[in-house]
């Protein structure tokens, strides 16, 4: 029926029109949701096999619609892929009739249900049919990239205009530190002619020619370490579409940027520098779609409305208890789209991949399951629930799209849906994903014949950058294979899960399934059942023979069940978890972080250790409120204590607790930042460029001998609040105010920011004119009065003298602060001093007009102690509850 429709362009019989308002060559089939658990989900077969003869065509809930059109109209020379669906060729067959040179791939489908079909279409009907021979595989472009691209390669980036090519090209230049080109600027710059005058001037044919040629020119003369952004039309030539399925198969990324349709022509109304369509705009993207899919290694998915909604009500009408306690700085980290862009660019690109720093050998690694059937709900507390883990495993055959809630049968979540559930959790996190369908016969809820809709989704979650697949050994061995040569720079988690109880641990069997998944996958999973201890000792015996051997991979073996628990306790390596937000746990026997945490310490695999702080006057620290509150968070045996002392060797204590076996780590503060320096063994970049630490690290080296290792966390403080308020501005000027060891770190920050000028104002000229050349790169400029620039005005100021020192009145003693010194373009005010909780300077910003936004220094502080603690743990710190009790001590406190 869909093909036959795609021909339909005559008016309907009398009785038949839709009556909605719909074209009069609108086919609506209905009622066939069925459809989507056959062979393939036939449904979306015809939806993208039908747009490669230009025929467009609106998924429903439980049907499709199909726009007609002329035959002459149909594009010719289309290439059909089946899924293996005999009913999918017998169809376009139908269609081939019509269109000519129509190839119909995998031919051998037919052959179940109609071994001569071919020959019967040539004897018995007439049609000509010619075997033809295809190109391998091997030779076409995948829907991801291979992993022996070179990372350097350039990233091209593709969509319609309006979805946001410039703006998130920009930031992956900057991201990735590599130069943007604009193609429409670069066209302008080498025709002397903006696009619209000379489409005016020369019509749309010469542009689409001009555009190609400047397509092959960008990628002849930058093929490495560049951000390309095409024009939205480069797809409408079909040399072009070759050039980037080339370019993403044999070369570097081409990353589709996807946005929806309504912002896009919310965009496009506002758009002027551009010559008109000349046709509906929905119209164009409709038909272009299937074009940047099919040119494209990936996705970005710039949807920017899934996480504006304000928290909705309970239904007493109270809002959820996340949103009732305020207080004056974010509790959560600001996730920005800088974050985004960060995280799929450099993972994709393969210059910083997005894996777990904790899957090597001496860390324990842990995964979040989540089993919520719409993650948006979730949203709010995802930061919560991720608190301590390294990934959040996506059960995607747990999902389900709104008209799927009521299913009780396992159902396919739309393509759409999972990439959209999956848009909405990068809004929030970037930590890593590990994206798992699971089959009814595997212990999941997906159909168990759905085994084309299953490797979609696998295809999605590669083009997406997702950086973890789970893969069950069950599935069919050539799909297997095929998505391990896309897999890019993700990794492959090979799973093999025994639900009847009789995998023993100590046999042949286990042996040869470690060897089966060791074959494709990064790491291996292999999960059985227990009934008793010895099930759990014959699981530890089989990872010590395992793991042993040279180039093993990283292996999660557990059992299932309570009797099991003591292996998921052992586990080293990407043990699952549940928590006690989620609805249900994802596999019986599942733990929390925090009970494997205590029950290691039990058996002692999780020894107490002992943190300090070092400083002199320490009394009213927030420190000590901040890391046990959060060792308590996460279930964690140590303790953090205050060490304050005149000096750091003079009595001794403080290098006697940092050679103490229970030393687990330090926080460093005024006067013993430079101080403590001589008695460490090695420092951070960071801490050697500024000049100071605040963090001390107990660090093992290969052979085992104990190290002492400096680091720096107050640089990464300022970056964090600064982005957190200006996510995706360039600074070109900044001002530090003080010259002391915090203003190091804040030029530090800003010249990481991108700070193309920073400031420096000081009383004491003398004593600023010893950092100008202090922080390598960095271009700073002293300034004798606040408020008088010469060149552009700061973006971000940054205070490190106390507050007691400052003034808003002229004629008081003190380093007075004009009004003049905050510019109208606004920005944000960063005070380091830790009292009072408003300073002269806060108070300054917020009474401009300007929207200038403000940090307090006790902000400041955590932001820093929550690297501190991840430094030393190796885990992310949890936020919420540490900032809360942090706040309300430090209201308490006088």
């Amino acid at each position: 029926a869909s093909v036959l429709a795609a021909a339909a362009a005559r008016p309907p019989l009398e009785g038949r029109e839709l009556g909605d308002g719909s074209p009069t060559t609108t086919t609506r089939i209905e009622r066939i949701a069925n459809q989507r658990v056959k062979e393939c989900n036939r449904i979306r077969a015809m939806i993208d096999q039908l747009a490669k003869f230009g025929v467009e065509t609106k998924e429903l809930d439980d049907g499709l619609e199909v726009y007609g059109k002329p035959i002459p109209e149909l594009k010719e020379g289309a290439s059909v892929h089946c899924y293996d669906d005999h009913r999918v060729a017998m169809a376009f067959s139908v269609l081939g009739a019509a269109v000519k040179d129509t190839i119909i791939e995998e031919k051998r489908c037919v052959e179940k249900t109609w071994p001569n079909w071919w020959d019967d279409l040539e004897n018995k009907i007439g049609l000509k049919v010619e075997g033809v021979e295809l190109p391998s595989a091997a030779s076409q472009a995948s829907a991801s990239k291979p992993a022996q691209q070179d990372a350097a390669a350039s990233v091209v980036v593709i969509g319609m205009r309006g979805s946001g090519k410039t703006h998130i090209g920009s930031l992956a230049s900057s991201v990735l530190d590599w130069p943007f080109i604009d193609a429409d600027e670069y066209f302008v710059e080498k025709n002397q002619q903006d696009v619209r005058e000379y489409v005016q001037a020369n019509g749309w044919p010469a542009f689409r020619a001009a555009e190609m040629e400047i397509l092959q020119e960008l990628l002849d003369k930058f093929p490495t370490k560049h951000v390309l952004s095409l024009g939205g039309g480069i797809v409408e030539t079909p040399t072009a579409r070759e050039i980037l399925k080339a370019y993403a198969q044999e070369k570097g990324p081409v990353v589709h940027i996807v946005r929806e349709i309504d912002e896009v022509l919310t965009y496009l109304g506002e758009e002027e520098s551009r010559p008109a369509y000349g046709e509906p705009i929905v119209d164009v993207f409709k038909r272009r779609q299937p074009w940047f899919a099919e040119c494209s290694s990936h996705e970005f998915i710039n949807y920017t409305g899934v996480l504006t909604r304000a928290p909705s009500p309970t239904e007493d009408g109270a809002l959820p208890a996340f949103a009732k306690s305020r207080l004056p700085f974010p509790t959560c980290h600001t996730h920005t789209s800088r974050d985004e862009i960060d995280r799929f660019f450099g993972h994709i690109t393969g210059q910083r991949p997005n894996l777990s720093p904790n899957l090597v050998d001496g860390k324990r690694s842990f995964f979040l399951s989540l089993t919520f059937p719409d993650i948006n709900p979730a949203l709010q507390q995802i930061d919560e629930l991720a608190v301590g883990v390294d990934a959040l495993e996506l059960r995607v055959d747990l999902l389900r799209a709104p008209q799927q809630f009521n299913s009780i049968a396992p159902v396919t979540p739309p393509r759409a849906y999972v990439a959209e559930q999956i848009a909405a959790l990068r809004r929030k996190t970037s930590i890593p994903i590990v994206f798992t369908v699971r089959t009814v016969s595997q212990g999941g809820s997906f159909p168990d014949k759905a085994v084309n809709e299953a490797f979609d989704l696998f295809d999605l979650a590669l083009r997406v950058g997702v950086e973890y697949v789970d893969v069950e050994l069950t599935w069919p061995e050539k799909k297997i294979a095929d998505l391990v040569k896309r897999k890019g720079h993700s990794q492959i988690i090979a799973s093999y899960h025994d639900w009847t109880g009789g995998f023993d641990w100590s046999s042949k069997r286990a042996k040869e399934t470690y060897g089966l998944a060791a074959a494709f996958g990064d790491i291996v999973k292999l999960v059985g059942s227990a009934s008793d201890l010895q099930d759990n000792l014959d699981l530890q015996g089989f990872r010590d023979r395992i793991t042993v051997g040279r180039g093993a991979k990283p292996l999660i073996a557990i059992n299932m069940g309570t009797a099991g628990q003591l292996s998921r306790i052992l586990n080293p390596t990407f043990t699952p978890v549940t928590h006690p937000l989620l609805p249900v746990p994802a596999a019986p026997g599942q733990l929390s972080l925090v009970q494997i945490h205590q029950a290691l310490n039990l058996i002692g695999q999780l020894p107490a250790k002992k943190f300090y702080l070092f400083g002199n006057p320490i009394q009213h620290s927030q420190s000590p409120t901040l890391h046990n509150t959060a060792f308590a968070a996460l279930g964690l045996p140590h303790t953090y204590a205050l060490l304050e002392t005149d000096d750091v060797a003079e009595d001794g204590q403080v290098l006697f607790v940092m050679t103490s076996p229970d030393f687990g780590g330090a926080s460093v503060t005024i006067p013993f930042k430079r101080n403590i320096m001589p008695y460490l063994d090695e420092l951070s970049p960071a801490a050697d460029a500024i000049g100071a630490v605040n963090t001390v690290i107990p660090k093992t080296r290969a052979d085992g001998s104990q190290f002492l290792y400096g680091d720096n966390t107050d640089w990464q403080g300022i970056v964090a609040c600064v982005r957190a308020r200006l996510p995706a501005s360039a600074i070109d000027a900044a001002l530090v105010i003080g010259a002391g060891g915090t203003a190091r770190a804040a030029i530090f920050a800003l010249h990481k920011l991108g700070a193309r000028r920073i400031y420096l104002f000081n009383r004491t000229r003398t004593k600023a004119e010893e950092l100008v050349g202090v922080i390598p790169g960095a271009r700073v400029q002293l300034v004798d009065a606040l408020g008088e620039f010469d060149g552009p005005s700061p973006s971000v100021i940054v205070s490190t003298v106390p507050a007691s020192a400052t003034t808003l009145e002229s004629d008081e003693s003190g380093m007075y602060l004009p009004a003049s010194m905050l510019p109208p373009e606004g920005g944000v005010v960063v005070d380091m001093a830790y009292r009072p909780a408003e300073t002269p300077l806060l108070q300054l910003a917020k009474a401009a007009r300007a929207k200038w936004e403000t940090v307090m220094g006790v902000e400041v502080l955590l932001e820093q102690g929550y690297r501190q603690f991840e430094l030393w743990t190796g885990r992310r710190c949890p936020r919420d509850v540490v900032a809360r009790k942090v706040w309300k001590a430090y209201s308490q406190c006088p």
